[in-house]
């Protein structure tokens, strides 16, 4: 058996613009202080966990705490459900997301899982709200680790023990950003790349590249070929 793993900002939904605005007010809400920088680049761990934690020392000069950090997470959730609210077009989905999960899922011998940088509730809102099912897909998020490398390894082996799979044959990992890419090449994994911010990856040597999944004949052909190694 081989495995898909699937990243969710930028890849399955349409959110990493109006993702890191959602933080930077979330974070300000709960310190008191101004803004943090909303480039992801800037932080050792592109998650929701690692993001507050180091935006957090920045501005008080202190390690938050675990109720701090779940406050944050709860303003987050707060922020997303009024933006919804006024207006629910803003949250979509990557063109042709739901058609592709529907197919992959459907597919013999190819199993599917999720790991993601946002928080548990964060993620579902998320997907929900951009149209997107994802009931009994294996996901590990930012509630598990804050490091993305070990989100990847806890969602692998919730799918290892989902489809009673000691070991995959096989596994990539569809994602957006560099950091998707650094974990999938530290973990053995191959690696396709789905979204609309795509050129630091061409950069990086990353050549099964796709803006979204409405050609989705052609994006099925670079996961058949990426599994093939």
């Amino acid at each position: 058996m081989k495995l898909v793993m699937l990243d969710i900002d930028g890849t399955l939904t349409q959110s990493y613009e109006y993702d890191q605005e959602v933080f930077a007010r979330a974070i300000a809400d709960v310190t008191n202080r101004p803004r943090i920088s909303t480039n992801l680049n800037d932080y050792a761990y592109t998650s929701s966990r690692g993001v507050t934690e180091e935006a957090i020392r920045q501005l008080t000069g202190r390690t938050p705490g675990e109720q701090e950090l779940k406050e944050v997470e709860r303003r987050v959730l707060w922020h997303l459900e009024r933006m919804y609210a006024e207006s629910p077009a803003t949250f979509s989905q990557v063109p042709g997301a739901d058609h592709f999960l529907k197919r992959l899922r459907r597919l013999d011998g190819l199993g599917t899982a999720i790991a993601t940088g946002c928080w548990h509730s964060e993620a579902l809102f998320k997907l929900g709200a951009s149209g997107l099912r994802v009931d009994g897909i294996p996901m590990a998020t930012s509630d598990d680790d804050r490091d993305r490398q070990r989100i990847m390894e806890i969602a692998l082996q919730r799918a290892r023990d989902h489809y009673a799979c000691p070991e995959f044959e096989r596994i990539v990992y569809i994602g957006d950003g560099l950091w998707d890419l650094q974990a999938s090449r530290a973990l053995g994994f191959a690696f396709v790349g789905v979204g609309s911010r795509l050129q630091a990856l061409k950069d990086a040597g990353v050549i099964r590249l796709h803006a979204d999944y409405i050609q989705l004949e052609v994006v099925f052909a670079s996961i058949a070929a990426a599994l093939e190694g």
